[in-house]
């Protein structure tokens, strides 16, 4: 067909539609079917907009002086009008689009499938595949260009959507009040008919377990980096933790006596890295308090100057006399000048109320507890503080001790770690499942070997843990020093003399 055949085809097809009732009222017809999926487009985007967007953000905006964030911040304040409002419009643009769309385009069609059609298949069915065809291109604009498309761009720029719609919504809303205010009493009988109480279903308060899925879809997308996640996940962990878990056993605690000496107490403080230590009496169920060395200062100088002021006499009777003095200063020193008391805890409190405490208290150091009054261990702060941001070191811990406090990988892929690592520690890092039985009984992995064994532990013992054979590599007195975790290809047995 040439270039002229198919002008006069266009001719033919034009002046039939003008035979068949083609008027310029259709095009005003199309008109509105744009229009309508406009509408439609514009209350889906409204409402994912002001489901999407984050409060905080807009909150920023009203803070600085943006005139639409008030705006927005009052749809957010009162969610559930805004969004009957956007559900309404929804629900009117797309009745009205099934009411003018659909004969507007089936009359632009129909004619000229009438013309090419009617002789070969008859009008009748020409007609049909013309409302069917007016059907299908309404449907298709109203899923892409009124839901679909809206929808994304209101999900991914969440805050300027919302800026965007929220005055001509606002206007809607108030032309619309008394219509939406009915059909919400409306919802809320119907609820209510069927014993169900009004449920709030856009404002959404995520559980823990909710926040931590959160947290690693964050750090998996590329939001937050490794520390942001692991100390956010640790943040979520920290009041599932009692005192009896992050304490320092009754068998590591340093302390003195009441009746310790100023030269015993400053041998003391000299020879460990700790500048707090328990005082108790006759044995560490008897804590009374606890000293700080930074308290031994004043003494030191006060003695120091007495010493000064005698040096000048070399005399006998005054060499008798400094005896005397140095007699008489250890007599005046008394220990329970400087004692702090002591704040006792029970072991079974949680880590979150126990800062709370030790903050109010403005305490450092609290004695734990265990049910029969004894003490069980001591707790610090920086104890506390660890099951938020990890292991503290500073200038006084050596090397070896930081190693015994962490699990050390070896390069075959097996781990030496201290008796002491938490039971939930080596359950997190290793993916394993302690039994419960042993579980509510030992807090440490230590413990557990002790446990299982039934037993004091001896060197070369192993027992298993699920894949893993657990060697103890090192005992201090009756303690699990450290121990050897290594995968196997079969479970291993309990084994040792």
């Amino acid at each position: 067909m040439d270039i002229y055949a198919q002008r006069d085809l266009a001719t033919i097809l034009l002046a039939e539609a003008t035979s068949q009732g083609f008027e310029v009222s259709n095009l005003f017809g199309l008109g509105a079917v744009f229009l309508l999926v406009g509408l439609n487009g514009f209350f889906v985007a409204a409402e994912f907009a002001l489901v999407s967007v984050r409060h905080t953000r807009i909150d920023q905006l009203v803070a600085e002086g943006k005139g639409s964030a008030k705006g927005v911040q009052k749809a957010l304040t009162h969610l559930d009008d805004y969004i009957a409002a956007t559900q309404l419009g929804i629900t009117l643009a797309s009745l009205a689009l099934g009411w003018v769309g659909e004969p507007a385009v089936a009359h632009l069609v129909e004619p000229p499938l009438v013309f090419l059609l009617g002789n070969v298949l008859g009008e009748n069915l020409a007609i049909g595949i013309g409302v069917a065809v007016a059907f299908t291109f309404i449907t298709a604009m109203h899923i892409v260009l009124g839901e679909l498309a809206p929808k994304s761009v209101a999900l991914q720029r969440s805050e300027t959507a919302a800026l965007f719609i929220i005055r001509p919504l606002d206007l809607f809303l108030r032309i619309f009040r008394p219509f939406i205010w009915a059909l919400n009493s409306t919802g809320r009988f119907v609820v209510k008919f069927f014993g169900l109480g009004a449920a709030d279903e856009h404002s959404k308060v995520h559980s823990v377990e909710e926040l931590e899925m959160l947290v690693r879809q964050s750090h998996k997308a590329g939001m937050l980096d490794a520390q942001e996640e692991i100390l956010l996940r640790k943040v979520f962990e920290f009041d599932d933790k009692t005192a009896r878990q992050i304490m320092m056993p009754r068998t590591e605690i340093v302390g003195v006596t009441e009746n310790t000496t100023l030269d015993e107490l400053v041998d003391k403080a000299s020879d460990e890295r700790f500048t707090r230590l328990p005082v108790y009496r006759n044995t560490l169920d008897q804590i009374v308090g606890v000293i700080h060395v930074k308290d031994l200062f004043p003494l030191l100088r006060e003695r120091e100057n007495r010493h000064s002021l005698s040096k000048g006499s070399t005399s006998s009777n005054h060499s008798s006399k400094l005896g005397m003095s140095a007699q008489n200063e250890e007599k005046k020193f008394a220990l329970s000048d400087i004692i702090r008391p002591a704040l006792n805890v029970p072991e079974s409190m949680h880590v979150a109320d126990l800062l709370t405490l030790m903050r109010q208290k403005k305490a450092h150091m609290a004695v734990v507890i265990d049910e029969y009054g004894g003490t069980a261990g001591i707790v610090t702060l920086e104890d506390v503080l660890e099951e938020l941001v990890g292991e503290v070191q500073d200038e006084f811990d050596t090397a070896e001790e930081d190693t015994i406090a962490d699990i050390e990988i070896r390069p075959d892929g097996s781990a030496l770690v201290s008796g002491l690592v938490m039971l939930d520690t080596i359950e997190e890092h290793f993916g394993l499942k302690i039994p419960l039985e042993q579980a509510e009984i030992f807090d440490t992995i230590g413990g557990y070997v002790l446990g299982v064994l039934g037993r004091v532990p001896t060197v070369n013992d192993q027992v298993a843990l699920g894949d893993y054979r657990l060697t103890v590599v090192k005992m201090d007195g009756l303690r699990v020093d450290r121990l050897l975790i290594e995968r196997v290809n079969k479970k291993a047995t309990v084994s040792g003399s």
